[in-house]
């Protein structure tokens, strides 16, 4: 930190300079990333409906990518008319297929005014995705305007995705910006204060976005990265900017000159913003454990974005702060204090005690005289608030549109195939049969106990399978090899169940489920099949269950067998870091509980305001919930705690080193939690659910966390545990003689020897202490 330091503040211009070519290098590439960005990643690569799927797209030679082309209208004589339109429009370059109600016959609705057409790419995701709005555009002009099309399936639904994903952050940005600009002003008073953040913040997000267009290059990034580094980035950028700049003016109020005033900030504030930093880069991290894209990519946007604020907090803003000067109070605000007189340059007024949001110190230190009642009750309170998410069920949807809006047109053309035609049959639960051809008669049989058993479990509603048809295991082969000649439909059905791939025989038993495959009637099937069809597998046969429900099924296994390991690796070096900080064992251990009280009760309130029939939520929700909020709300502890601690080992008891420490931080962690609160707020306004959800819980996280868990729970359990949670008390620094009651302080002014709230009260600067 001194090296940083020292180079930032002997070549000022130089290190303002290089970060600005680093921000021109990084521009161009930044606005590419949102065309380089892939929706998918939420499956089990390793999962065991991966293998099958693969099995029958090679065995089956089926497209996995292919759009379909929804046609609707009032007269269904002009629908019939337009399906040969709207085929001959979607064939181009690359089309391996096109299939539609002739081939299909139930695909159409019974009054005749919907059906859709099925156009198979041989390409992959991306480029059918880059190819939806053409598709779209052709099929519409050829149809013409009597009949309504709707152009859906996978790669339609990503593109929607990667659309509004992108809509969401600009959404989030233009409402997040503004009211930070609010909320600075008011912390700061002063316009250059304010401004400094939010610049620092704009190219922090810039260059992480060019290092993910970086990332696109070499794996595969989910455009939930563009989310998560607005979400964290803003939150933890503007935060930081904020700790150093108000320590910053602080220390030039007390007239120490430019360079002095720098190098105390950065020897104490600097320490804290490096501590957090790392907080959360560990936190986000464990989200690589489930070693799924979509949580990869969430770990890649927060660890790079927290790491590039971290870096320009420590270099550039000292290098930008020394060439300032004094001229950061540019545009100061001024306000009267309490005697009437006008406030400092720094916006602070008279009275110490009002400053930066302590003039509510007297509320503070008037805190109840029985902890164990105040935690007790709180308690409670966070037991009844999180008791909701006992219900709620993870599950991420792979068959439907949900996740999109309302309004969009992928969802809508799902939408309408699921209500007007039924989409059930689109999607089955299929059972996977691989044996030799030497095993052919025992693949039969064992296809013919497979249906059999599915058909008899609760939720099947239709059964597919060889074993339907008159042909014995000899017949089989020869229909497979064109040495027995069959009958159309006879083909058709031999074509579609069995077939052959690297000298094995395939066969797939069809499962139609009573629900969509997004419901728990599907999920419960599947398994039901899973349990089942091992002990009905003959030897030499290999079984694997396929299907969207299967790939949800194993995607949110996945996540549930992480969440231990995942939970286990932040807390395990979170207690560690703050073992490492404070020198007691007591006091991680106190965090660590708090913070999982702030989860549990945001997920609750989540399930309360989720609002649909079954009360899910998308499985990615709660892990993410968890480590972004472990790692941010460590900005919280660090100078709280610090700040306690330091006044403690300076002699001061403990109940007033709690209350006097409280009121000394209040107004930091007020302006911090409102920064952090006004930019995931403007989340909840995003159009795709999982940012919604997540934008909801987080922001119920931090305001539950710095109001009551900061402000009452905290203290509460401190008072309760007694001196014991600082560990051991450093020889010479035996408690003065008791003050006063704290609680019967009419104000500041009362507060006893030690517990003075300063004009630097609300700065970390015991964040130094506890990080030598």
């Amino acid at each position: 930190m001194k090296t940083l330091t020292r180079l930032s503040l002997d070549r000022p211009k130089a290190v303002v300079l290089g970060w600005l070519v680093i921000l021109a290098v990084a521009m161009p590439f930044a606005l590419q990333l949102t065309g380089a960005l892939k929706a998918g990643g939420f499956s089990d690569p390793r999962g065991a409906s991966v293998d099958a799927q693969e099995t029958l797209e090679a065995a089956f030679d089926e497209a996995p990518n292919s759009l379909l082309i929804v046609l609707n209208g009032d007269d269904p004589a002009a629908v019939d008319a337009a399906v040969d339109t709207a085929g001959q429009a979607a064939d181009r370059e690359g089309v391996s297929a096109v299939v539609d109600r002739d081939d299909q016959p139930g695909w159409v609705s019974e009054d005749g005014r919907t059906t859709f057409l099925q156009v198979a790419f041989t390409s992959d995701n991306t480029t059918v995705q880059n190819l939806v709005p053409d598709v779209r555009d052709d099929v519409g002009e050829a149809v013409g305007p009597d009949v309504e099309v709707n152009v859906t399936g996978a790669p339609a639904l990503d593109y929607a995705l990667n659309m509004h994903s992108k809509d969401d952050v600009t959404r989030a940005e233009l409402i997040a910006f503004p009211v930070l600009f609010v909320v600075l002003l008011l912390v700061f008073r002063s316009v250059a204060a304010m401004a400094v953040p939010l610049a620092l913040a704009g190219v922090t997000l810039m260059i992480t976005q060019a290092i993910g267009f970086a990332m696109t290059k070499v794996t595969d990034v989910n455009s939930l990265f563009t989310n998560i580094v607005t979400m964290v980035g803003l939150a933890v950028a503007v935060d930081y900017s904020l700790f150093i700049v108000k320590r910053f003016r602080e220390e030039l109020a007390e007239g120490l000159d430019v360079r002095r005033a720098l190098e105390r900030t950065m020897a104490t504030v600097g320490h804290s913003v490096l501590f957090s930093g790392l907080a959360v880069v560990v936190a986000l991290s464990a989200l690589f454990v489930p070693r799924a894209m979509s949580f990869t990519s969430i770990a890649l946007g927060g660890v790079a974005v927290s790491v590039i604020a971290v870096l320009m907090a420590i270099t550039l803003l000292p290098a930008v702060l020394s060439l300032l000067g004094h001229r950061i109070n540019w545009g100061s605000l001024r306000r009267r204090s309490r005697s009437g007189a006008a406030g400092s340059p720094t916006g602070d007024t008279g009275s110490a005690a009002s400053a930066d949001g302590n003039a509510d110190a007297p509320r503070v230190t008037r805190f109840p005289g029985r902890p164990g009642v105040v935690l007790a009750g709180l308690a409670v309170g966070f037991t009844v608030l999180a008791l909701p998410a006992t219900q709620l069920t993870l599950r991420v949807p792979v068959a439907s549109a949900d996740i999109l809006p309302a309004s969009d047109e992928a969802r809508v053309g799902m939408e309408r195939i699921q209500e007007d035609i039924g989409i059930r049959e689109m999607f089955p639960i299929q059972v996977v049969l691989t044996a030799d051809e030497a095993n052919a008669a025992e693949l039969l049989e064992t296809a013919g106990a497979v249906a059999d058993r599915a058909a008899g479990l609760p939720g099947a509603d239709e059964v597919r399978s060889v074993s339907d048809l008159p042909l014995g295991a000899a017949e089989l082969t020869q229909a497979l090899d064109g040495t027995l000649t069959l009958d159309d439909e006879a083909a058709a059905a031999v074509a579609q169940l069995v077939s052959t791939e690297d000298g094995s025989l395939v066969t797939r038993v069809m499962v139609i489920a009573a629900g969509d495959p997004d419901s728990s009637v599907a999920h419960d099937l599947v398994g039901e099949l899973r349990s089942e069809v091992d002990d009905l597998t003959g030897t030499g046969v290999e079984a694997k269950i396929a299907g969207a429900t299967a790939t949800g099924s194993d995607f949110d296994s996945l996540v549930l067998r992480s969440a231990p390991v995942v939970v286990g690796f932040v807390a395990l070096l979170s207690f560690l870091i703050l073992l490492a900080a404070f020198r007691s064992v007591l006091l991680p251990l106190l965090a660590l509980a708090l913070n999982v009280a702030v989860v549990a009760a945001s997920l609750g309130v989540l399930a309360l305001v989720s609002g649909n029939g079954e009360q899910s939520i998308n499985s990615v929700t709660p892990l993410m919930l968890f480590a972004v909020m472990f790692g941010l709300s460590m900005d919280y502890m660090v100078i709280m705690f610090s700040r306690m601690r330091e006044m403690y080992l300076d002699g001061v008891p403990h109940r007033q080193a709690v209350l006097g420490g409280l009121a000394r931080t209040a107004g930091l962690v007020n302006g911090a939690a409102a920064i952090m609160v006004a930019v995931f707020a403007s989340f909840t306004s995003a159009q795709i659910s999982i940012v919604r959800e997540l934008g909801i819980s987080l922001a119920v996280a931090v305001l539950l966390d710095a109001v009551v868990v900061r402000r009452l729970l905290m203290p509460a359990a401190l008072l309760l545990i007694g001196e014991r949670i600082w560990g051991r008390r450093p020889a010479g620094t035996a408690p003065t003689d008791p003050p006063a009651p704290i609680e019967a302080a009419d104000g500041p002014d009362s507060l006893p020897p030690g517990a003075e709230v300063s004009s630097e009260a609300d700065s970390p600067r015991s964040a130094a202490p506890a990080l030598r």
